[in-house]
């Protein structure tokens, strides 16, 4: 099914929906295992090979772009995003999947949904820096967990906005992911949101309507995309160059996840301090201003046949859900979660943070003030906008916050991130500036 440049079908462009069988479902989920072990192969080769090397053996010269190819495609490696953060790679795999449990007919991330047609640019941008808000009162919970800022004091960044995505808040984000099991599984179980985890679906769910008897699932070849592999050169070439025409000619252009800057390459999250993102080998596609997956031809479309027999096979193939959708402690802080979704209650400080550090256009709110002005009062289906001077707290009771260390303390972070970390000296002293910042010392 797979050409040499990594279509399932011919003439992609032509953006047709394919259906497929579950035969043809079952020859993915083995080409999916084979992928498996090439990552791994991959990643033993490298290892052997800096192994020998720091052992003083000669081995073979290897071109020095096909060796920093190889790295980026294995795991462990740290490599810096072009929106600044630095991250840990797990495996690339060669292709990219989204899974969808019916049909949605338009695919585009929660954030985009909730911009209207009629809505002035203005309105839009409030909306957006609400939901930035929300985000950072999220990132403030789970710093609480201990492993939170000990990861970005010794391993690497959290990717707080691919982290609000993953655990339901809104962005402008859509969820990929570089294996066609987890891609699977979220086209065939069905999401609780009362429990926060999935379970397979039943007749009566299949049945509801015409939209949900089938499941689809979108495909590109990484190269099209993934910032990693090739999908990201382009883009690299075009901002090489890049200065920010608003502070200063000379000073470098930043670039924001959700600003619309890197609309339509896909990013990888890395290896995170929760553990949802990596079990589901998670990339993220911003979508700012991107068009719904439907209508963009470098992901093929395929859809099957629901039935209850594939969703129950699926389920116990992936653990119950627990090899992609792992019981971990932030589960246990489902309900402050729930409240930081609907919060419109922020801080002076929280505002300020998103007005410099988020993207929010200068165009439309040219100072702080004038933001700040148009935010105060601004009605949502939650209430009113109000801006306090005290930091917004959600109070954790120490037995609670105790239980969710407990699923995190002790572990073995490097052994997560697959037994090594690969880092320039660069690296290893921006690291240990972000600790000196976090503590106060190196620890």
């Amino acid at each position: 099914m797979y050409d040499k440049n990594g279509w399932l079908f011919e003439n992609p462009q032509e953006n047709v929906m394919h259906d497929i069988s579950i035969d043809d479902i079952n020859q993915l989920l083995r080409y999916a295992e084979w992928e498996d072990t090439r990552a791994k192969a991959i990643k033993h080769a490298l290892d052997e090979r800096n192994e020998a090397i720091r052992n003083g053996i000669d081995v073979p010269e290897v071109d020095y772009i096909l060796e920093q190819f190889l790295i980026m495609r294995t795991e462990g490696t740290v490599t810096q995003m072009p929106y600044g953060l630095h991250i840990i790679t797990f495996p690339s795999k060669g292709h990219l999947f989204r899974g969808e449990i019916q049909n949605y007919h338009k695919s585009i991330p929660s954030l985009n949904r909730m911009l209207k047609d009629g809505m002035s640019n203005k309105e839009k941008e409030l909306i957006r820096v609400i939901a930035h808000l929300r985000k950072r009162q999220f990132g403030r919970l789970i710093w609480k967990i201990n492993v939170v800022p000990y990861w970005e004091a010794k391993i690497s960044d959290i990717n707080f906005d691919a982290l609000a995505q993953h655990y339901g808040l809104a962005t402008h984000l859509m969820d990929l992911t570089n294996d066609f099991k987890a891609a699977l599984f979220f086209a065939t179980c069905k999401y609780v949101s009362e429990t926060d985890s999935y379970r397979p679906l039943t007749q009566e769910d299949i049945d509801k309507n015409e939209d949900t008897q089938f499941g689809y699932i979108f495909h590109t070849p990484d190269w099209t995309i993934d910032f990693l592999n090739g999908g990201g050169t382009e883009w690299s070439f075009k901002h090489l160059y890049n200065t920010d025409p608003v502070n200063a000619a000379c000073a470098e252009k930043r670039f924001f996840l959700q600003s619309g800057d890197v609309d339509g390459l896909a990013f990888q999250i890395g290896y995170q301090p929760l553990q949802r993102c990596d079990h589901q080998s998670a990339y993220v596609y911003p979508m700012r201003n991107g068009r719904p997956l439907q209508n963009n031809w470098r992901f093929e479309k395929m859809r099957f046949h629901q039935s209850v027999e594939m969703s129950q096979h699926v389920y116990q193939m992936m653990d119950g859900g627990k090899r992609i959708f792992p019981n971990e402690g932030v589960t246990e802080l489902h309900d402050y979660i729930e409240r930081i979704k609907h919060s419109v209650a922020f801080s002076m400080d929280e505002l300020r943070e998103v007005y410099e550090d988020d993207g929010v256009k200068k165009t439309l709110f040219p100072t702080f003030d004038t933001l700040k002005t148009a935010l105060i009062g601004y009605t949502t289906s939650d209430g009113a906008v109000s801006i306090q001077n005290e930091p917004i707290e959600y109070d954790v009771p120490r037995k609670l916050l105790d239980t969710v260390n407990s699923h995190y303390d002790g572990k073995d972070l490097l052994r997560a991130v697959g037994g090594v970390i690969r880092q320039t000296p660069f690296d290893r002293e921006y690291r240990k500036q972000r600790c000196i910042a976090i503590y106060g010392k190196l620890i």
